[in-house]
């Protein structure tokens, strides 16, 4: 009642747009919706009006882009944009609205098992024409996963391949520009949150410089959209062979995401 009281002009703003339709469903994962305006998000800094327009001009682009079964979907439940075979064994990369990453984006690609067990995870948001990754979060229950990933798939990492999944996304969609947060831009630096940074189990910066992303500003790096591909004669010829392989795998890959968005969609926005 009292942050209600406090916070009732940017309540107010909330409650009016996503207390109806097909937002109604965002409460049922995050019930506390609404609040999300007066706590840190996305990156450490905001201003709660600035995180009420953000959310808002968040939902306009999606419901514009998304049909509203494809809506419903990604708020309830996912959809699956790929499903992966390694060792007899089925992986899927998923895209859904989740619980666990209110703090740091409002869609959540997700590479996971049959059991739901995720193992790599970002969370990004849309802001005035362009995505925005608020974390990535790699699994705790690894279990060797990431060596089998990698071997199966050409030498690609499972958190390159990540930022992969992100970067032809945002081709697809038509994103122009790809802004990643940096170590010290994380919700997780805010006052509030004391040594909770501390938690964070991966090196944004160093992940995002090996993918060539150049610092933006205090908070963001900026990621090319399409990764760079080495040439085959800089390349030692034992491995030619792995990175022609690879390179030929996630062209496939590309494809086989956009056949996978083009019926969620409202109008031909892929490529």
């Amino acid at each position: 009642m009292v942050r209600a009281l406090i916070h009732a002009a940017q309540f107010k703003r909330m409650s009016a747009y996503f207390h109806q339709g097909n937002r109604l469903k965002l409460f049922e994962k995050q019930p506390n919706f609404v609040t999300k305006c007066i706590t840190p998000y996305l990156r450490d800094g905001f201003t709660k009006d600035q995180r009420v327009d953000i959310l808002i001009n968040h939902y306009q682009w999606f419901e514009q882009v998304f049909t509203a079964q494809a809506q419903c979907a990604i708020y309830q439940d996912n959809v699956v944009l790929c499903e992966l075979s390694i060792d007899e064994e089925r992986y899927f990369v998923t895209l859904s609205f989740e619980r666990n990453s209110r703090k740091e984006g409002e869609l959540t690609l997700s590479l996971c098992d049959e059991q739901h067990n995720k193992y790599y995870v970002i969370a990004f948001t849309y802001i005035a024409g362009d995505f925005y990754i608020g974390c990535m979060q790699g699994g705790a229950n690894d279990n060797g996963f990431s060596r089998k990933f990698t071997k199966a798939f050409y030498g690609l990492r499972p958190k390159s391949f990540m930022v992969e999944t992100m970067q032809l996304l945002a081709q697809l969609l038509h994103i122009p520009h790809l802004y990643a947060v940096k170590n010290s831009g994380h919700i997780y630096n805010a006052k509030r949150y004391g040594k909770k940074a501390q938690t964070i189990n991966l090196n944004y910066d160093q992940l995002w410089e090996e993918h060539d992303g150049e610092v933006y500003d205090e908070w963001f790096y900026q990621l090319p959209l399409e990764s760079k591909r080495r040439a085959m004669e800089d390349i030692k010829r034992p491995k030619r062979k792995m990175y022609r392989e690879r390179y030929e795998w996630l062209d496939g890959y590309k494809d086989q995401l956009a056949q996978s968005l083009e019926p969620l969609l409202n109008s031909s926005t892929v490529k």
